[in-house]
């Protein structure tokens, strides 16, 4: 994430008791992805939209001599933003920690006790909303998820700016509009999707901290990051990230 390491890591590590251990378990084991990831991200639908509109992108920007990635969302996108309820993010977190017990119990409990203090999607909040990001929007969320995945992919320690941030997320809101499933999307469809991008991104953030110092244990990261993309359709170790969104790594 790289927004606020400092704030991130106070969030993520001392608002509750987690232990390193704990947060390790629960990367390490199994990554526990497809157990919190709603499953309209759990297919190639949506990373096949983000690769088909990043051609696009590059083969305009190649015939009119811009950059690529800087294209906005299309003025009828289906709408990302969402109404947030409390109670639905009790259920969330409720249910990611049952799904996520049932194959691997030390990393549920490391997740129990991440949020089991306050409101670790609201404290979020503050820390993004000065590179133009939202909680309670879709796109953001996997924006900031996007670019935390990537940075554990590549072993990378970078600060991005807010047009960086912003241009992914243009990317994001694009592909995730002309997705069906996302169409469909009610706001507690949503709601769950964007609170499990958000916890990912924390964790990821938490840990790249925590195994600076240790490079086999960050390669574990790594190799679990880019699982985690595949996940989402996204090969996340071809991919560059530049100040207009992400492009396809040169070779």
């Amino acid at each position: 994430m790289r927004i606020s390491r400092t704030a991130i890591l106070f969030l993520a590590l001392f608002s509750s008791p987690v232990s390193l251990a704990q947060t390790q378990d629960f990367t390490f084991n199994g990554w526990a992805w497809s157990n919190i990831i709603p499953s309209v991200a759990q297919t190639d639908i949506l990373g096949s939209h983000l690769r088909q509109l990043r051609q696009e992108d590059e083969a305009r920007a190649a015939a009119s001599g811009r950059a690529a990635g800087t294209q906005a969302a299309p003025a009828d996108a289906v709408r990302l933003r969402y109404v947030p309820s409390k109670a639905r993010r009790d259920a969330n977190i409720a249910s990611f920690v049952a799904k996520t017990r049932a194959s691997d119990p030390a990393g549920a409990r490391g997740l129990e006790e991440l949020v089991a203090k306050d409101d670790i999607i609201a404290r979020i909040s503050p820390l993004i909303s000065p590179y133009g990001l939202r909680i309670d929007d879709v796109a953001d969320a996997y924006a900031l998820w996007w670019v935390s995945a990537w940075e554990a992919t590549h072993g990378r320690d970078d600060t991005f700016d807010k047009t960086t941030y912003q241009a992914v997320r243009a990317q994001a809101a694009r592909a995730l509009s002309s997705t069906p499933e996302m169409a469909a999307a009610d706001d507690r469809a949503k709601q769950q999707l964007a609170e499990a991008l958000l916890i990912q991104s924390v964790l990821l953030d938490a840990m790249m901290e925590q195994t600076k110092a240790d490079p086999a244990k960050r390669a574990l990261v790594a190799k679990a990051a880019a699982k985690g993309g595949r996940g989402m359709g996204l090969n996340l170790t071809a991919m560059t990230l530049t100040p207009t969104g992400f492009t396809a790594a040169a070779h």
